[in-house]
């Protein structure tokens, strides 16, 4: 049962530093343009106004793509990086 709670707690960690660096990306991807985004609760974003760049329409496309997949990714999808990151922090 210890072996699970912890198998667990890995699968929440990695898909936290995921979403976190998607998060870095989007905001790096956005700077320069002149928008107004909303940012929801479940890490999506969407414009708030129809005057856009079609850059930033499939910027934001992307990152809720992303954000949606690594929401249902396993432990054996994130990388060997990823996971001896996050092995090391739980120990």
């Amino acid at each position: 049962m210890k072996e699970a709670n912890k198998s667990v707690r890995k699968l929440q960690k990695l898909r936290k530093n995921r979403i976190n660096k998607l998060e870095e990306k989007l905001d790096r991807d956005i700077r320069g343009y002149d928008h107004l985004v909303k940012y929801q609760d479940d890490h999506t974003a969407s414009l708030r106004n129809e005057s856009f760049d079609e850059n930033l329409r499939i910027i934001i496309i992307k990152h809720n793509y992303e954000i949606n997949k690594a929401k249902k990714m396993r432990i054996k999808e994130f990388t060997k990086k990823e996971r001896d990151q996050v092995n090391n922090e739980i120990i």
